[in-house]
């Protein structure tokens, strides 16, 4: 496969103009923000050190995938920036309106006006790269390693049952574009199980069991259709902060009440019903 340079080459991107640019969880969560907020991530990427695109035209966003791997989000274009000295009140607005550091409004640093460009974004969420250990720098110009190009709607291929963390989005996207997502199909479908949903926004649990007909995949795509699966504990929030991981494979043998025995014995583990979601 080609390279991310040759791949930008390809597009008609001088690979030299564009600075790459893999943002970190610890303040705000990346992908997540991308998908539901993305006026806050282009005012997060906006603040930087002093010079730190410097020499670019463009800038290729990335957000954390499994491991070292990567995935890519956009390109913005860099259309001019301001010292902080030079800040507006318009722009320390932003930073209260979205509860970035205050620190921020003192800190020696430059804004960058980006605009979201249309080149690559048939590649966006579906184009992996390899970033590097984690003590590599966040921006640099580096040419990468592509690690794959999703089928569009693609979620990725399923890896293993322990590491299944699937937000509600890819959830949707797994159910509504089974054909696409054939691995993920076929493990999900295959087990029955006890699972986990936690709730990002307040942090809560809830736990469920899945059995029958298609095991699990068949449980989860009711909560693709309405969100809360049937679930009163779930109806009034918000599915869009939903993580959906699996906590025990039961064999097909087992009995419903068994299975049920086993959800009640995580509920119990995990505090769900006194703390979390589960009323039952």
């Amino acid at each position: 496969m080609i390279s991310l340079h040759e791949l930008f080459k390809h597009y008609g991107i001088d690979p030299k103009e564009v600075k790459l640019v893999r943002h970190g969880n610890s303040e705000i969560p990346i992908l997540d923000t991308f998908r539901s907020n993305i006026d806050k991530l282009e005012a997060y990427q906006s603040i930087q050190n002093p010079k730190k695109f410097a020499g670019a035209k463009y800038i290729a966003v990335f957000s954390p995938s499994t491991g070292t791997a990567s995935l890519f989000l956009g390109i913005w274009e860099i259309a001019g920036s301001v010292k902080s000295k030079d800040y507006s009140p318009k722009i320390h607005a932003m930073i209260n309106r979205y509860n970035f550091p205050q620190s921020w409004h003192e800190e020696e640093s430059e804004y960058y006006k980006l605009k979201k460009s249309h080149m690559l974004s048939e590649l966006s969420e579906r184009l992996i790269i390899e970033w590097g250990k984690a003590t590599v720098a966040w921006v640099q110009n580096k040419d990468k390693e592509i690690l794959e190009i999703r089928a569009i709607n693609s979620i990725g291929n399923f890896i293993s049952y322990d590491e299944v963390q699937l937000n509600y989005t890819d959830l949707r996207k797994l159910i509504l574009n089974q054909e696409s997502n054939i691995s993920w199909v076929t493990a999900l479908s295959s087990i029955n199980g006890v699972y986990l949903i936690r709730d990002k926004q307040s942090g809560k649990l809830y736990v469920g069991s899945a059995y029958g007909e298609n095991g699990i995949l068949g449980r989860w795509s009711n909560y693709s259709a309405s969100g809360h699966g049937g679930n009163k504990d779930l109806k009034d929030l918000d599915p869009t902060f939903f993580e959906f991981s699996i906590l025990e494979i039961v064999p097909s043998t087992l009995s419903i009440d068994e299975v049920i025995k086993r959800e009640s014995k995580w509920k119990s583990k995990l505090g769900t019903r006194e703390f979390g979601l589960n009323n039952n």
